[in-house]
């Protein structure tokens, strides 16, 4: 297929967008921060879904091993149905306690999702705080280049006069 008059090819536009473009005019920091940004989302697109299931795999397996300690603990819970009194009471005025066979739905699954949306929301902000300082870091470099080549140019710009 070819490309329509004045339009470019998508390669070409998302290469321009990216700064991958062979433009003479982009500096080595344009080309750098080029770089940066891509290696950055890939390494998040990479790392972030295998960070996400092992936390999510991690905060599964500490929830059900909760759950397995708790097990062994008296707990006072109101089920579904009432429960059927006990034949013998020690005492006339105790209240009836009966012993049932419950099982404890507590939110194993939702620690899982919540841990792995965390942990990717967790990996987002790390990476866009690098990415924060890596353009910080090139955007001095370029304020030094842009004063240092303007030493240069402007006393012939302004005639000897800075």
């Amino acid at each position: 297929m070819r490309a329509m008059p004045g339009r470019r090819p998508t390669t070409a536009r998302l290469a321009r967008f990216l700064g991958f473009d062979r433009n003479p005019l982009r500096r080595g920091s344009d080309r750098a921060e080029a770089w940066i940004r891509v290696s950055l989302l890939a390494a998040f697109l990479i790392a972030g879904p295998l960070a996400a299931l092992g936390a999510g795999h991690w905060a599964y397996h500490a929830g059900i091993a909760a759950m397995r300690a708790a097990q062994t603990q008296d707990v006072a819970a109101v089920g579904p149905q009432p429960t059927l009194p006990p034949i013998h009471l020690a005492r006339p005025n105790e209240g009836s306690h009966a012993t049932v066979r419950a099982r404890w739905e507590a939110s194993a699954r939702t620690s899982e999702v919540l841990a792995a949306a965390m942990t990717l929301a967790l990996m987002a902000l790390a990476f866009l705080a690098g990415l924060r300082l890596a353009l910080a870091f090139l955007s001095r470099r370029r304020l030094a280049a842009w004063e240092t080549a303007w030493s240069r140019v402007g006393p012939q710009w302004t005639g000897g006069r800075s």
